[in-house]
Order: structure tokens, then C-alpha cells, then sequence
């Protein structure tokens, strides 16, 4: 049991009501802790127009339902509270537990009864049974509908943007680095996916050679043969040199063009995280680098141009670099939709080059 992944930061009583309320979860602080309890309850079964039913499917304790025990006289308590809010979490009374506080205990429970507020703002930013938040769980049951705006609760963005009408588009950004040496700064291609939306987002950047596809075959010729003899080597000094960087100065005039012209169809790779980021307001923007599919200049392996390259696409988001809508460099289209801030993603190689980047202090 354990808060959501992306951090979880105490509010004060005044803001968690604001952000309840918000959600549409409305109190009468005036009222018992019971009678807040069933506010929230009822609120919770929200796709009920009788919201009795759900509560009878609830369990206080092996005699008693949450209807019967709301039409009582009996008082709320810590146990009641955690044997209910496990049931809201997704686990079964009699199945996955049977004592609320010793379940409690077992699981690192991060939530103490007491200020009720703070209880019910914590229970939502607090994982289910199934590994998603449970407010993450309410809102894709449509708690708030998909209006393409953006939701904050905890400081994070809610799911409430549409993934059906999402922009697919390709630009091909003109880097500072000309690998292949033929006089023209390379370029290289980048794949976007982003919600429709009037105004800026952010975006979250994989950086990865292999979204186009590798050539496995002359990649297997270039491994080294382990069946061979090691060869032995003599002690010597290693020397390093300081490495440099020419980069190169745009080239050409273009036409100006409000909007991309090529879509784009398939990712040969997709990360889920990024997925679980698009609907909650971030471009999903995939780039392969120098020598790739779709890309020129020459591939090379993690070293400055490559780093800089993928540079390039953090500068165009920021107006700092240019990107043509196809190879002719006729026309440039800006990243007008950004508005600058850009997370990198990735693991092994990819996570390297995100390190890279961050090693340049590109701003954005």
C-alpha cells in the first residue's frame, strides 16, 4: 500500500476542502464524522442515481452492511473506517482481509483516522488493489468528463483529455550538427502525438535510436565473437582528449506554414508511461537521432552529436532551433502548441541519453 508513484505532498485542511470540492465532493463541516463519511461514500458511487444499493454491497463488520450501519446509531470508528476504505481500494472483506486494523498494520497503511478531510483527500491519492490512484480510478470512470482542459488535484494533471482526436503529426528538426559532412545541418525526424488543446503543453521526449528500427543484421556481424581466443593485451597508459563539438549555422530561407504536413501513423515502440501522460495534457514526442531511419547524417554512439542533436528538438520546442514539414526544407512549422517544459524518458541507452541532455543544461 503505498501513495502514487509520482510523490504525494501534504495540503492544508483549507486547500483539500477547495480540491474535494472541486472534484465534486462536498461537506457539511458541521455534521458528525458519520454523516461526512456517507457524503463521501455516496459521492463516490457517483455513476449511481440511488447510491442505497452500493452501500448495501459494502461490509462494517461480518453482521452489518454500510447502509445498515449509516441508518444506526452506532458511531464511526478507526476500524469501520479502514474496513471500508480497503473495500473502496478494491480488496474484499473475508477474501483479502478480515480485521480492518490488523490490515491496517500489515500494509503500512499510510493513512491514520482522525481529521477526516485529510483521511478522504489521502484515500484518493492512494493506490487500489489494481495499481492505479483512486481518484486515477474515479476519473476514468467519469467522474470529470474529457474536456481537453486540464484538472489538477495533489498537483497532478487528471486524465481529462481526449485520446480519440489526438494530433499525430511528423516535423524534421534542423540540428546544429552536420555528420555526414555534406554541407547542410542534418536533420532528423520527429514523431508527435498530442492533445488537442487551445493553449501550450508541455511535453514528455523519448530520445531513442530504435524507434525506426535497427539493422539487426549487420548490427550481429559488428558483435564481438565470444567463441574466439581473448587477446591479451600489455599494460599501458590510457590518454583521453577533450572532445569538441563544430556545430553548424542554419542554412537557407523557408516558407513560414501553420501546421505539419506529414502524420504521423505508427510508433514502432511506444512507452507506457508516455501513454499514461497524453491524456493528462503532455505531447508524446519520439525521436530516433542522427543516422536513423528518416534522419540524416551519420549514426554514432552516445557521443556530443548525438547529444546535441536531440538538443536540437528541446531548442525548436522553445523557438531556439527550426523544423521543416518534409526534407526539401521548404517549409518550417514552429512549435507554437509548446510552451517549453520538456521531461525526458527512457531506460538503459534511452536513460543515457536523457542524462546527456541533462549534462548540457539545455533550458526547457
Amino acid at each position: 500500500m503505498r501513495f502514487n508513484q509520482f510523490s504525494y505532498y501534504p495540503v492544508t485542511n483549507q486547500q483539500a476542502l477547495l480540491e474535494l470540492s472541486e472534484l465534486g465532493f462536498k461537506f457539511d463541516l458541521s455534521a458528525s464524522h458519520k454523516e461526512q463519511f456517507e457524503a463521501f461514500v455516496r459521492t463516490f458511487f457517483f455513476n449511481y442515481k440511488n447510491t442505497d444499493y452500493p452501500l448495501t454491497t459494502l461490509a462494517v463488520d461480518k453482521e452489518t452492511d454500510l447502509l445498515t450501519f449509516f441508518n444506526s446509531d452506532r458511531e464511526l470508528t478507526a476500524e469501520i473506517f479502514y474496513t471500508v476504505a480497503f473495500q473502496l481500494l478494491g480488496f474484499s472483506y473475508l477474501v483479502d482481509f478480515e480485521d480492518g486494523l490488523a490490515f491496517h498494520k500489515e500494509t503500512a497503511f499510510p493513512i491514520v483516522y482522525g481529521d477526516l478531510i485529510d483521511n478522504f483527500y489521502q484515500l484518493l491519492n492512494t493506490r487500489t488493489k489494481k495499481g492505479n490512484t483512486l481518484i486515477d480510478q474515479l476519473v476514468s470512470d467519469g467522474l470529470i468528463p474529457e474536456d481537453n482542459n486540464y484538472h489538477y488535484f495533489n498537483g497532478k494533471s487528471l486524465a481529462t483529455f481526449s485520446t480519440n482526436n489526438v494530433i499525430r503529426e511528423v516535423v524534421y528538426v534542423e540540428t546544429r550538427v552536420d555528420s555526414d559532412k555534406d554541407g547542410l545541418p542534418d536533420l532528423i525526424k520527429v514523431n508527435i502525438i498530442r492533445p488537442a488543446y487551445n493553449g501550450k503543453i508541455p511535453a514528455v521526449m523519448t530520445a531513442s535510436p530504435y524507434h525506426q528500427g535497427t539493422n539487426d543484421k549487420a548490427s550481429d556481424k559488428a558483435l564481438y565473437k565470444m567463441e574466439a581466443e581473448l587477446e591479451v593485451k600489455e599494460p599501458h597508459e590510457i590518454t583521453l582528449e577533450n572532445p569538441t563539438l563544430d556545430l553548424v549555422e542554419p542554412v537557407g530561407d523557408a516558407e513560414l506554414v501553420s501546421e505539419a504536413e506529414e502524420k504521423l501513423t505508427h510508433i514502432n515502440s511506444s512507452y507506457t508511461l508516455n501513454d499514461y501522460f497524453l491524456p493528462r495534457g503532455f505531447a508524446n514526442i519520439y525521436v530516433s537521432g542522427l543516422g536513423t531511419k528518416d534522419s540524416q547524417g551519420l549514426m554514432t554512439n552516445g557521443d556530443y552529436r548525438q547529444v546535441e542533436a536531440y538538443k536540437n528538438v528541446i531548442d525548436w520546442l522553445n523557438g531556439r532551433c527550426r523544423a521543416f514539414t518534409d526534407h526539401s526544407r521548404k517549409r518550417q512549422v514552429k512549435a507554437d502548441w509548446s510552451n517549453g517544459k520538456v521531461a525526458t524518458t527512457g531506460l538503459s541507452y534511452l536513460g543515457t541519453m536523457s542524462n546527456g541532455l541533462a549534462t548540457t543544461g539545455v533550458d526547457g
